[in-house]
């Protein structure tokens, strides 16, 4: 299959090729993908009938997010097959054929699959998550259903294809941990007797993190047996994992270059770079190539440069209430809207939002005086989005304004050995590439840049904070959040 040539339309560069990959939309299991229209734009299922984009959210890190990859090319034993554009570790009928006959080896594991009534019966569910973690644990590599020990191909029926395909999202979700997000392909291979049979290859990358199975086994593949981790190997493989494992680098999977906002690149790097667009994207981060290949944006060039990057980051986007009480009571809500947009405009939207709702002091309501010191909202504001821990999915920042106080709640617990009393004096940055660009993008509000480099932002918190309102803010830890308390003046005086 020839590559299709995708061209960014927000991107002024020589376009880059990428296979036309079809995977499922999360709620209509319609393509994704499709070719480029006349505006050299991939459009994807629903952009013109209202579904579209937003349904990518649930596969962006989230724990279902199991990318089916469907490529049936018929295997045989006579003619040339097209050759597709390289996403997979096996890519060809020859490679695949060769491999069944070199037999199993450190990335390639063969496995029967006996069916009964009510499912798969082999291999049972603890034996191949076992070797999914095996593979994520070590180089990645590709299990094949539907062969036996030998290399020789036995099948699956076709009408039982969706039985193991479900079986396998669910037991790589459910079984492994944290969960793996395979690739599942559909392939023809000829048995003994070369009549065509069904097979399944589940492909699993290199992992981000160590694995287990949730019977608490740390596998490694080693040649083509699997075996436990010793205690010093589980030591060392954290270690590495770790260090290599930088959030805000790693690519957003269901994202392209073409979600990309022309006129924010332009705004940030110049109209006219010296190299091509696409280097300069790549040179400094906001662009990273994935497994296959393919460029996509990082979670930090999607935050700063994004069309909408929170329909594809769930989150990063803020959800902002304001109460005429002190509590938190759907009775006394007067408003609530979801902050969203790139990172600079949330950031701006989340000060307006105070400035908009913020009560005067009751004893003087034509006083000159604010409740809040709005540099010092700012820079909590801008401290929340740039240190949250965006790995955990499916949380947001809160900002919460009451009668008495604002309440700011970042997800993500405090980093290394860092602790709440030592917070004022010590500096950590939990995602260096988007403070990095915050560093460099001015605030509409104030003209300044969002983060100075001198790291002062929590002592400017407490200290400033206390002198407007009388009273030290105050910054606690419930589970894996960091809440900030800020006083309004009328409550400090009270």
């Amino acid at each position: 299959m020839a590559a299709r040539v995708n061209r960014c339309p927000g991107v002024n560069s020589r376009a880059t090729s990428a296979p036309l990959v079809r995977a499922r939309c999360a709620s209509c299991a319609a393509p994704w993908r499709s070719p480029p229209d006349a505006t050299g734009r991939v459009r994807l299922p629903g952009d013109a009938v209202g579904h579209g984009r937003r349904d990518r959210t649930a596969l962006a890190f989230g724990i279902s997010a199991i990318v089916l990859v469907f490529r049936s090319h018929r295997v045989a034993s006579r003619g040339k097959p097209e050759r597709e554009a390289k996403h997979s570790m096996f890519d060809t009928r020859d490679q695949i054929l060769n491999q069944l006959r070199a037999g199993e080896d450190g990335r390639a594991e063969f496995k029967d699959v006996r069916l009964g009534k009510r499912g798969v019966i082999a291999p049972n569910t603890e034996e191949l998550a076992s070797e999914l973690v095996a593979f994520a644990n070590a180089e990645g590599g590709v299990v094949f259903l539907g062969v036996d020990d030998a290399g020789a191909v036995h099948g699956i029926p076709v009408e039982r294809l969706d039985t193991v395909e479900n079986w396998i999202v669910n037991l790589a979700t459910n079984n492994c941990d944290p969960p793996i997000r395979p690739i599942l392909r559909k392939d023809l291979l000829p048995d003994a007797a070369g009549a065509d049979r069904h097979v399944l290859l589940v492909e699993v990358s290199r992992g981000l993190y160590v694995h287990r199975t949730t019977g608490g086994r740390y596998h490694v593949r080693v040649g083509s047996t699997k075996r436990d981790l010793t205690p010093p190997e589980l030591a060392r493989l954290f270690q590495q994992r770790g260090r290599e494992y930088v959030f805000d680098e790693q690519p957003v999977l269901t994202a392209t270059v073409d979600d990309l906002n022309r006129n924010r690149l332009e705004a940030f790097f110049g109209r006219s770079p010296t190299i091509p667009w696409l280097d300069l994207l790549r040179n400094t981060r906001v662009t990273v190539a994935d497994e296959h290949g393919v460029d996509r944006p990082t979670v930090a060039g999607l935050l700063v440069f994004g069309r909408e990057p929170t329909d594809l980051l769930a989150s990063g986007s803020i959800e902002a209430a304001c109460y005429r009480d002190t509590r938190l009571s759907s009775d006394d809500l007067v408003h609530a809207e979801r902050l969203a947009g790139p990172v600079s405009d949330k950031i701006d939207a989340g000060i307006a939002f105070v400035a908009r709702f913020m009560q005067a002091p009751a004893d003087k309501p034509s006083s000159n005086v604010a409740p809040y010191d709005l540099d010092v909202v700012d820079e909590a504001v801008v401290n929340a989005v740039a240190h949250r821990d965006y790995a955990i999915s499916g949380s947001k920042i809160r900002l919460f304004l009451f009668a008495d106080r604002l309440e700011l709640y970042s997800p993500g617990k405090l980093p290394n050995t860092i602790t709440l009393d030592d917070m004022p004096y010590r500096t950590f940055t939990r995602n260096q590439l988007l403070v990095s660009f915050l560093s460099r993008i001015r605030s509409r509000r104030t003209g300044q840049v969002f983060l100075e480099s001198r790291g002062e932002g929590v002592r400017k918190i407490l200290q400033d904070g206390e002198a407007h309102a009388g009273r030290r803010p105050a910054y606690a830890l419930f589970g894996d959040e960091l809440r900030l308390t800020l006083w309004t003046k009328k409550a400090a005086a009270g």
